[in-house]
């Protein structure tokens, strides 16, 4: 390196500046960053219908747009432990589990929250839930499967099935609160979609009985 000389001393010129001054931030450590500064304010107003609710929600779709578009979150309500617990979603799509992953792998610790990659199961054998025009619950679906060549397939048999996407993402909500979406997603090979015969009902299975069936190959 070269030396320069100036007034009886010597300087050495930097060259190159600290790595961890020129090391960038990553999108998903900007986002938990944010999060951090405003968790407080995150955790107190999720619940509420308001504007800083939705300033809220706007704010987190920005950043997760710039990681990745597929990615969706859901807050909890806050458990009697004081938990409030915060899920990230690839909405199913399987090529954005390892963005959810890595996003999850960098989160805090934070005293009053639990971070979770992919949306959770619900505890619960009736759950029902208004998705648009529908209302549609785990007694309006029944099922057939089919385990050849160590795949599991699944018949959906819907009530009123209508086979528009939004039924569909219904379907697939109830699903993610059965299973969660890691086993929906990674354990369930195809799924298939017909309209209820009711009156085929007593050859079919209630959707219930699915987590038990997928659970049981793992």
């Amino acid at each position: 390196m070269k030396k320069v000389y100036f007034a009886g001393l010597i300087f050495m010129p930097l060259i190159f500046m600290s790595f961890f001054n020129l090391k960038k931030e990553s999108k998903e450590e900007l986002f938990w960053k944010s999060f951090v500064k405003n968790e407080k304010l995150i955790y107190e107003n999720v619940d509420d219908d308001t504007n800083v609710r939705k300033k809220i929600f706007d704010d987190i779709s920005q950043y997760f747009k710039q990681i990745d578009e597929n990615l969706a979150f859901e807050f909890s309500p806050i458990h009697e432990n004081g938990i409030r617990e915060f899920s990230i979603s690839a909405e199913g799509i399987k090529e954005s589990f390892p963005v959810v992953e890595k996003l999850i792998s960098k989160s805090p610790k934070l005293k009053n929250w639990k971070f979770n990659a992919f949306r959770q199961r619900v505890p619960g054998d009736s759950i029902a839930l208004n998705f648009g025009d529908y209302e549609i619950g785990y007694d309006d679906i029944y099922f057939r499967y089919s385990t050849a060549d160590n795949q599991l397939g699944v018949e959906l048999n819907v009530r009123n099935f209508d086979e528009s996407g939004t039924m569909q993402n219904a379907i697939y909500v109830l699903l993610d609160g059965l299973l969660g979406e890691y086993d929906v997603t990674i354990n369930i090979d195809w799924i298939e979609w017909v309209k209820l015969d009711e009156n085929n009902i007593d050859n079919l299975l209630p959707l219930i009985e699915l987590r038990d069936i997928v659970d049981n190959r793992k």
